[in-house]
């Protein structure tokens, strides 16, 4: 038998000659009858979480069938790839190799190259070194002996008097 807080509230004792206190036996009747409220509440509370965790439930189960399904077929896609990249690797590191191998022979060709085109032009370097110096040992031959000539310009002109002049003025002039 259910009892609910309505027959709680409304149930009626007879009274005896030493009975219980009236007021306590309807004090402790309306606190267990909220008491009872309240967990009847709550019970159905927790009863209506449960159904929804339920249901939420069930839509987990599919998803996770679902995400099992995608998972084997991630998986099956995944070996495939891996093998397909692996063959592929392959092809390219002997493509990589031949075109290193040519690389590697077209560069010592061209420092071979190289190499012969410096000699040449340390060769070159050399002969305009050579020229420079000589043009260079030419033009101060040719400076000494223009200030040669210009000293013994100063010379003579120290001889020539000018006439009208002072010795000072004709100093002036060298």
């Amino acid at each position: 038998m259910k009892i609910t807080p309505v027959d709680i509230k409304n149930q009626k004792f007879g009274k005896s000659f030493r009975g219980y206190d009236s007021s306590e036996v309807d004090s402790f009747l309306e606190m267990v009858t909220s008491t009872l409220e309240e967990l009847i509440l709550e019970n159905h509370q927790l009863k209506e979480k449960l159904q929804t965790s339920e249901s939420s439930l069930g839509g987990y189960k599919e998803l996770e069938e679902n995400l099992k399904v995608v998972l084997l077929t991630a998986q099956k896609s995944s070996e495939d790839l891996k093998k397909n990249a692996e063959r592929e690797a392959q092809l390219i590191m002997r493509e990589a190799k031949m075109r290193s191998e040519r690389g590697l022979e077209e560069t010592h060709h061209l420092l071979s190259n190289m190499k012969k085109d410096i000699s040449e032009l340390k060769n070159l370097k050399q002969e305009y070194i050579i020229r420079l110096k000589s043009m260079l040992e030419t033009q101060m031959k040719l400076l000494e002996s223009m200030e040669a000539q210009d000293q013994s310009y100063k010379d003579d002109l120290k001889l020539v008097q000018i006439p009208g002049s002072s010795k000072s003025e004709s100093d002036k002039l060298i």
